[in-house]
């Protein structure tokens, strides 16, 4: 089922934009008809075929992790001290266990603690 697509932009207090994503409206299925579906294929964007996923949890996108790093370093945090105060911040082992629920939500905090006056040498907690 083709549904409605919004496009939705991050942007700086200059109209850079820093972050983008597009919704896509479409029809849930009960948790039952998931793994017939997932084993048929659905098609996605292009055409490709598409597993639903069996859980809501997956893991955080290649374009947060590098959102989340780009932050980091505006702080003055990089490389190896970067992943393992991430890490510290998810309360996981490795950065492959954040959902995107999750990183979302850290990126939200992050940003919220910069645009409250916190600034940029705040820790990352």
């Amino acid at each position: 089922m083709e549904g409605k697509a919004r496009l939705f932009e991050l942007r700086t207090g200059e109209g850079k934009v820093i972050l983008s994503f597009c919704l896509v409206e479409k029809e849930v299925f009960p948790e039952k008809d998931q793994k017939s579906l997932s084993n048929s294929g659905q098609k996605g964007i292009g055409g490709q075929d598409q597993a639903i996923p069996s859980t809501n949890e997956s893991s955080m996108t290649e374009a947060q992790k590098r959102f989340l790093f780009r932050i980091m370093a505006d702080r003055g945090i990089q490389g190896e001290l970067a992943h393992e105060e991430l890490k510290k911040s998810f309360g996981v082992n490795a950065l492959t266990e954040a959902t995107k629920f999750e990183a979302s939500k850290l990126i939200e905090r992050l940003l919220g603690d910069v645009k409250g006056g916190r600034g940029n040498d705040a820790p990352v907690e």
